[in-house]
């Protein structure tokens, strides 16, 4: 599974700051939109990374080295996950013989 990292969150609060908005729940919440567990959680993410006191001034690798020296942050970013795409494989079987794709083991 994939887990939000801070590169990623590095990435989006750059993009924020960058287009002069607030850290605030909102904005947050608008460019997590595909992950599990942010509605939750994105209250703690705004408080969070206004603590670490970023500008729009910084790159984001300065922005991604503050997130990644807060233990907070980065135990908030491990609880949210992608949204998974999941493929359902119906299969209709009539007759004789069986269904087994590939791989069958017959002794």
């Amino acid at each position: 599974m994939d887990f939000l990292s801070a590169t990623v969150l590095s990435g989006i609060t750059y993009d924020i700051l960058k287009n002069g908005l607030a850290l605030n729940v909102e904005h947050i919440k608008e460019r997590l939109k595909g992950w599990v567990g942010v509605e939750v959680i994105t209250p703690q993410l705004s408080t969070e990374l206004n603590k670490l006191n970023l500008t729009k001034e910084m790159s984001e690798i300065a922005i991604e080295k503050h997130i990644s020296q807060s233990s907070i942050l980065l135990e908030l970013l491990s609880s949210i996950k992608r949204e998974e795409s999941k493929n359902i494989i119906v299969q209709h079987h009539t007759g004789s013989g069986d269904n087994i794709g590939r791989d069958k083991i017959i002794k």
